[in-house]
């Protein structure tokens, strides 16, 4: 059953490349030299350093990633609860059955929050946007004298566009984070595409080095190969087995019908 270079992972890609790199280096000081396979020592050098960077670099941009979106979560949490504070402060004295600013508390409550509370769940950008335009409504001086006779806390106001802000950045870092990781998974996918080219290269060559018959360099040549080889097989043995799975499964479906 034949495997696919391209489906062993990056980060095993990168421990068969430095297993196998040890081996040629260890071969090329025992000698005797032979130029055409010790040229590719330079070659896995750089590969294995190329994926170890671009494996750290995704973890490490995963890493930021998680801490940003913890923070962002936590701006969210405080402009949703301004919000919600605001909001029913404006709607309660709104709904007031008597009271000398119940018609312009309510006049407020339309301008500024048409909708209630209906965009506290929605996508960070889109209710921060609604919110600030509803925090212009409650400064404007149209709504000035309102806001002073029903005693809302201007000081809320203040935390609220606070909040909003604190979200906004958060919500930067968060799409930059992702940038970041984006990044590190295209410059690495370079580096693997590099790795299937060296190592059917390679393979290629150590299978020319020896004729079938001589068995010791035959031997020699799975022996240097031998990380690639040994996952491979391990592939092919894993892939036989989930064929056989599915075969058993599915002949006891049909003996069940």
């Amino acid at each position: 059953m034949a495997v696919n270079l391209n489906n062993i992972s990056r980060v095993e890609k990168r421990e068969i490349a430095a297993g196998v790199l040890a081996n040629l280096q260890a071969r090329a000081v025992q000698g005797p030299a032979e130029p055409a396979l010790d040229a590719y020592i330079p070659e896995l050098t750089d590969i294995t350093g190329a994926l170890a960077t671009h494996v750290t670099a995704s973890m490490v941009a995963d890493a930021k990633r998680a801490a940003r979106l913890a923070r962002l979560a936590a701006a969210d949490v405080a402009v949703d609860t301004w919000y919600r504070h605001i909001e029913s402060y404006v709607g309660i004295e709104a709904g007031r059955k008597l009271g000398p600013h119940v018609a312009e508390a309510a006049a407020l409550h339309e301008a500024a929050f048409p909708d209630g509370l209906a965009h506290v769940d929605d996508p960070v950008a889109d209710e921060n946007r609604i919110c600030r335009k509803a925090l212009m409504t409650l400064r404007s001086d149209e709504h000035a004298a309102t806001i002073q006779a029903i005693e809302l806390p201007t000081v809320w106001l203040d935390r609220w566009e606070t909040a909003l802000n604190e979200s906004d950045a958060a919500f930067k870092d968060v799409e930059a984070a992702h940038m970041d990781k984006q990044s590190s998974v295209n410059a690495g996918r370079d580096a693997e595409a590099e790795w299937v080219e060296l190592f059917v290269r390679l393979r290629r060559y150590v299978a020319s080095r020896a004729k079938r018959s001589d068995t010791v360099r035959v031997q020699e040549g799975k022996t240097l190969l031998a990380p690639l080889l040994d996952t491979l097989a391990k592939m092919k043995a894993q892939a036989a087995a989930r064929a056989t799975r599915r075969r058993n499964a599915s002949e006891q479906a049909t003996t069940t019908e």
